[in-house]
């Protein structure tokens, strides 16, 4: 009887302490928000919790705040629907995990609380460390912007399965530049040109080439090392008479402020587009257009107070961030439509097949729908900005869509 009683202590001692470590980081976890008791749900068991990952500065920031507050909002909005789903509400979990080190004891616990899908707002080194534990195990984890994200796999192209992106990759830009050159009425050769000392801007040069010719355009693509060369006058003196009227620069913004300066020297009248975000030195080239997939969202005025006026209605709180506050609420909206698809918060599978087909996910005035086949948007509007008058002034905008996109 000793030796069985013995026995017997070790067997339950072997497993009453893994659930003791399981259930105080359960605790834990359940502890990590400040506001007002807002895990009850979760404690009680009414509703399914969503783990929301914080940005890189931290939920005590402007931005931390701006995410809680949207994400909150769309929360409250099924919260005072009659019957919620079947009875049941979702909660946004804002966890203070901030280490790499943690991701995976944070994700047994999230696991273990039936966790279905996590919402991240990291940097893309935290990012790509929990992409790698969740791609094909799950929950499903879904990137706020997702531009630098990889989400197919290498061996099939196809999106992991539990793997989510708000955005499109960040060569949809080479789409972008190819589709505003099309529109183009400009007669004339295409020059595309690179720093063969970047192989981003050289892998982007290349698939803008691709996509030209997709649209029946011949490019021209101009491979040369733009460090420590200011001039390019022999380049463009040799396009020029060969008939070239417009110029993509996949080059740094010194480079192709050198390459339109000598256009305006020469009164060609060509066109040049640059493929790089907004720099205050091109501001005196006018005429220069490039693609910018934030400033309709920015600039756009009507979609702005919808959004500000959706968080102050129901918190009281006036928030001024709010294309952060439009993605947040995007996101959450999104998380909430596959939870009613699926009727279920612990479905973790049906979670993540309810993602990969969700629609009309409010992002502004942007109804996006995620295409199965990609796991981001079936389609984003770029913005196309045209310098003048020492400012970036709107230009227009293009449609670019996910299956035409390359990671």
């Amino acid at each position: 009887m000793t030796k069985m009683y013995k026995l017997l202590t070790i067997i339950f001692l072997l497993i009453l302490i893994p659930l003791l470590a399981v259930t105080h980081a359960f605790c834990a976890e359940l502890g990590v928000v400040d506001e007002e008791d807002p895990l009850l749900g979760v404690r009680e068991g009414w509703s399914w919790p969503v783990v929301v990952l914080q940005p890189p500065e931290g939920w005590d920031s402007e931005t931390g705040g701006v995410i809680k507050a949207a994400m909150r909002t769309a929360e409250r909005e099924l919260s005072l629907e009659r019957d919620a789903i079947h009875g049941y509400e979702v909660t946004f979990m804002f966890s203070d995990l901030a280490d790499p080190r943690e991701f995976e004891t944070r994700l047994a616990t999230w696991r273990a609380m039936n966790v279905a899908a996590i919402v991240t707002f990291a940097d893309a080194e935290f990012n790509a460390t929990l992409a790698e534990l969740c791609s094909e195990n799950g929950p499903s984890l879904i990137f706020a912007a997702g531009d630098d994200a990889f989400i197919n796999s290498p061996e099939t192209g196809r999106p992991h399965p539990y793997l989510f992106a708000l955005e499109l990759p960040y060569y949809a830009r080479a789409n972008a530049l190819a589709e505003a050159v099309s529109l183009d009425n400009t007669e004339g050769m295409t020059a595309v040109f690179t720093d063969v000392l970047s192989e981003r801007l050289a892998r982007g040069a290349s698939l803008t080439s691709r996509f030209l010719e997709a649209r029946n355009i011949t490019p021209l693509e101009i491979s040369l090392s733009a460090y420590g060369q200011d001039q390019f006058s022999p380049q463009v003196r040799e396009l020029e008479s060969g008939g070239t009227s417009i110029y993509i620069c996949w080059l740094d913004a010194m480079a192709t402020l050198s390459i339109w300066q000598n256009l305006e020297r020469r009164r060609s009248g060509s066109i040049v587009y640059y493929s790089g975000p907004q720099r205050q030195i091109l501001t005196d080239a006018d005429g220069i257009i490039l693609v910018d997939k934030e400033v309709l969202l920015e600039r756009n005025e009507e979609g702005r107070n919808v959004i500000i006026n959706l968080i102050r209605d129901a918190f009281d709180v006036a928030v001024d961030d709010h294309v952060t506050a439009a993605r947040a609420y995007a996101l959450a909206k999104w998380v909430l439509a596959a939870y009613r698809v699926v009727g279920g918060g612990s479905d973790a599978r049906g979670i993540a097949s309810a993602l990969g087909r969700t629609r009309d996910i409010p992002l502004m005035d942007e109804a996006l729908s995620i295409n199965p086949a990609t796991h981001r948007p079936t389609s984003r509007k770029y913005g196309l900005l045209r310098i003048g008058n020492r400012r970036f002034e709107s230009y227009g905008s293009v449609d670019v869509f996910s299956a035409e996109t390359v990671e």
